[in-house]
């Protein structure tokens, strides 16, 4: 199985723990990956957020170009929907992926299940393909989101880190040639993260063809 990193680690521990292989890295779209299934997870609260926000139908559209099969797993206490302000739109949602995108939800109560759950799809989905669409690029249709495409091929980077980085530097070309430095000052970057990133940017590329240098 593979993890996006911006997972709880508790989360892919839990899976380890339970005897399950584990490869954490970065993942777009899907933050979990079980042969040719793609998992979408999203907590209650960020379900609904995602709904008002219109999030959730562009994620599960690109969850179904990607990937042959496609689930988004809903985790948190069901009995609190009663609670909100407009539980209709929580409902309004289910039906419009389920049906409109035809693309299943399931709900876990709790991170305790939510392992459970994934070990259980690992179980059954692990056999065939592993590698669909870890990088996977959308219909880009503005400049912006082809800027945030090109900063977020970047080692770790998700969605909204790219956005961070060329908003700190202004430009893709910006980014990628900023000093070690300056890129760990910028929030969610640090140290380590910066260093990675400097790191594959001036790793020479050799690709399968060898060079004079080599033959020598």
């Amino acid at each position: 199985m593979i993890v996006d990193v911006h997972e709880p680690a508790a989360i892919p521990e839990g899976l380890r723990a339970r005897g399950c292989p584990v490869e954490v890295r970065a993942i777009q779209p899907a933050d979990y990956v079980v042969g040719p299934l793609g998992v979408e997870r999203k907590t209650l609260s960020d379900f609904f957020s995602s709904i008002v926000k219109r999030r959730l139908f562009e994620q599960v559209r690109r969850l179904r170009e990607t990937y042959p099969l496609s689930l988004v797993l809903v985790e948190g206490d069901l009995a609190k929907i009663a609670k909100e302000r407009n539980p209709a739109a929580f409902w309004g949602g289910f039906a419009a992926v389920t049906l409109g995108e035809r693309v299943p939800i399931l709900f876990t109560p709790d991170r305790a299940q939510t392992v459970v759950a994934l070990h259980t799809l690992e179980k059954r989905f692990s056999t065939g393909a592993s590698d669909y669409g870890l990088r996977h690029k959308p219909k880009m249709s503005t400049p912006e989101e082809r800027q945030r495409f090109l900063v977020e091929g970047l080692p770790q980077i998700g969605e909204t880190t790219a956005a961070r980085l060329l908003e700190r530097f202004g430009s893709a070309r910006r980014v990628f040639t900023a000093r070690e430095a300056v890129l760990q000052d910028v929030p969610g970057i640090g140290p380590k993260r910066a260093r990675e990133i400097t790191a594959v940017l001036d790793l020479r590329y050799r690709g399968t063809q060898r060079t004079l240098e080599d033959e020598a």
